[in-house]
């Protein structure tokens, strides 16, 4: 009886002792060969490595200086496509010891090589919310300048009859639309085989109001997208 006794004492002791840090992910779901963020907010952290006196100072936030935010993370790339999970991670700082919770995500196949195409997926969250993503290609011409007798740079621009395809956020009903991410790049061409493209990258969060009510995203909730473009509605619900 005294060894369960001292076996519950030692794990409630671990579990008091031990403080959550939420795991997050930059990319709802990356794709092969595709940079990512993984990171925690590191208020917890900070309140251990600045703990100061408190009738001498008052702290009113905890930040990093680089970019405003207080959090600690690792840039990662996926090496294989599926189910992936990151943690529960432990480890002890300061004496205290902390735990993340374990952060599940898909890694989806890396992109053909081409310079023209759209790729849009429905990342579910749960029954009400999904990430909606939006990978393009637009072909590119390079753009040649020369800046003085022994300089020239060369760029590359879009095709001036290739458009970005987004979702139009106003347009769909009984639902909460917002951005959660975007980029673009672009590629010169410096191999001479017109391969030279834009890369576009759109994310949106989707959350339902009526949660008694489906919601299809049809292709008229986009613009910008090609008649031909072989679109299946996606549905949240």
């Amino acid at each position: 009886m005294k060894h369960v006794l001292l076996v519950m004492f030692l794990f409630s002791s671990i579990r008091c002792c031990s403080q959550i840090l939420e795991l997050d992910i930059s990319l709802p779901q990356p794709r092969l060969g595709q940079s990512f963020n993984i990171s925690f907010h590191s208020d917890t952290l900070s309140k251990q490595i600045f703990n100061l006196p408190a009738d001498k100072f008052k702290i009113n936030s905890f930040i990093d200086l680089t970019n405003l935010a207080t959090s600690i993370g690792v840039n990662l790339e996926a090496l294989k496509a599926g189910q992936n999970q990151i943690g529960p991670l432990i480890f002890t700082f300061n004496g205290h010891t902390y735990k993340t919770n374990a952060l599940k995500f898909t890694v989806a196949d890396s992109l053909p090589k081409v310079n023209k195409g759209i790729w849009i997926r429905k990342v579910p969250v749960d029954d009400t919310t999904a990430y909606i993503i939006i990978d393009q290609f637009l072909p590119a011409h390079n753009q040649i300048t020369r800046k003085d007798e022994n300089t020239i740079t060369t760029s590359s621009q879009i095709d001036d009859n290739e458009k970005e395809t987004t979702l139009n956020q106003e347009e769909v009903e009984n639902a909460k639309v917002t951005d959660w991410g975007s980029s673009s790049e672009t590629s010169p061409d410096f191999s001479g085989k017109g391969l030279g493209h834009s890369t576009f990258y759109k994310c949106y969060k989707v959350t339902i109001s009526d949660k008694s009510k489906p919601l299809i995203l049809t292709k008229k909730n986009f613009t910008n997208l090609p008649d031909d473009y072989n679109f299946q509605n996606i549905i949240i619900n």
